[in-house]
Formats: structure tokens, C-alpha cells, sequence
């Protein structure tokens, strides 16, 4: 039943949305946006390679610093007990470095992957 308005009937709502052209720039898309990959597990990749890299540069450190402050001595005794460091430095520093490489390719591809569904959903060009 239609409310009057001083003796008038009110016009009639329409019931359907005014339909828009499907590829205006202007105009917000009509479906809820794609949940999106998240970039989280490439920058912790990337966060603890750097740190294991900067822990192999502090192993391979640790013993020339013992050795300066014990004041120098017997060099040869020190190369026996500085190759287990070097060893150890080294396997920490491959893993690290791995670490940071696999979390730069992850980010990065996430990103492009992020972006082309962004452009998808929004109905834009994607360019390559």
C-alpha cells in the first residue's frame, strides 16, 4: 500500500539496482575481493637469512677475537682449534644464504601473484 503525500501517491521505489556498464573505471567491483596469498613466510625467509648470515660472519669471528685477547701465542695449536669454527661458519652461512634466496623468489612471486588477482578482481589490463 503506497503512503499518500497530501492527497498524491508517492512514486514507486525500483525494486532492481540501476544496471551500470560492466567495464567503467570509475565503478566498484560488485563481487568481494579474493582473498589474496600472503607475502608472511618469503619475509621471514628473508629475515632469518639475513640474521643467519650475520650469525656465520660472527662464528667465523669469535675465534680471532679469542686469540687476540689471549694475547697471541702457539699459531699452529690455533689452526686446529679455529677449523671446527670455520666449519661450522660455513655450513650456517650455505643455509643462510639459501634461506635468504628461496625468501626473495617466494616474496617476489607472491607479489606478482598478489597484483595479477588484484587486477583480475578490479577488472583491469594486466601487462607482463
Amino acid at each position: 500500500m503506497a503512503r499518500e503525500n497530501f492527497g498524491m501517491p508517492q512514486r514507486p521505489v525500483p525494486q532492481q539496482p540501476v544496471a551500470q556498464h560492466p567495464r567503467s573505471r570509475y565503478v566498484a567491483p560488485q563481487h568481494p575481493m579474493p582473498r589474496l596469498p600472503s607475502v608472511v613466510p618469503g619475509i621471514l625467509l628473508i629475515m632469518a637469512g639475513a640474521l643467519g648470515v650475520l650469525l656465520a660472519i660472527g662464528i667465523i669471528m669469535i675465534p680471532g677475537v679469542l686469540f687476540l685477547f689471549g694475547g697471541g701465542g702457539n699459531v699452529d695449536a690455533f689452526n686446529d682449534f679455529a677449523s671446527g669454527f670455520v666449519i661450522t661458519a660455513v655450513i650456517v652461512g650455505v643455509v643462510s644464504l639459501a634461506a635468504l634466496v628461496t625468501g626473495i623468489v617466494l616474496a617476489v612471486r607472491t607479489a606478482k601473484k598478489r597484483r595479477r588477482i588484484r587486477h583480475a578482481a578490479m577488472g583491469w589490463p594486466s601487462y607482463r
